[in-house]
């Protein structure tokens, strides 16, 4: 009976265990893309939590980070719109979790500043039209074609990804 317990723990072990490594891995990838590790972590816990809400000091806990780094997280990540709380009647907690609609969202608003960027480089290059730098300025155009054209795919993907998975 013993062992049984024992391999039933052991199991946990494992699984918190790994559920650490892949917020640390989650973490990083989400720190590539704009977030602090802090913020990182805590979407990447919200992300891999059963259930997908939990409350401030289960993630305190298991991030093992002060309060204050946890709260600023949040309230980053909530003015984002990429994380939500949400109550139950009879409990005064907040539970935390992934608001998906808006993690999209925020998503396609980062894809579409592909377009602005596009534009941004024309109106350098358009600014540069007296260099004697012809080389920079043939990178540069290419750089505008490129944005251009990822614009005008991404821009498609969207409104077919929108049509048929909204």
């Amino acid at each position: 009976m013993n062992t049984e317990n024992e391999e039933t723990e052991l199991i946990a072990k494992e699984k918190l265990k790994q559920k650490e490594t892949m917020v640390e891995k989650m973490g990083v990838i989400f720190e590539n893309s704009g977030f602090t590790p802090m913020h990182g972590r805590v979407f990447a816990f919200l992300l891999l939590s059963e259930p997908p809400y939990q409350d401030f000091y289960s993630i305190q806990e298991f991030l093992k980070a002060s309060k204050s780094a946890i709260s600023t997280a949040l309230k980053f990540l909530t003015d984002m719109k990429v994380v939500q709380y949400i109550t139950f009647s009879g409990d005064r907690k907040r539970y935390f979790q992934v608001d998906v609609e808006g993690w999209f969202e925020q998503t396609t608003a980062q894809l579409e500043i592909v377009e602005t960027i596009a534009e941004l480089t024309q109106d350098v290059l358009d600014n540069r039209s007296e260099s004697k730098h012809l080389e920079f300025n043939e990178k540069l155009e290419q750089m505008v074609k490129f944005n251009s054209q990822l614009n005008i795919a991404l821009k498609q993907f969207i409104q077919e990804w929108k049509k048929t998975n909204m």
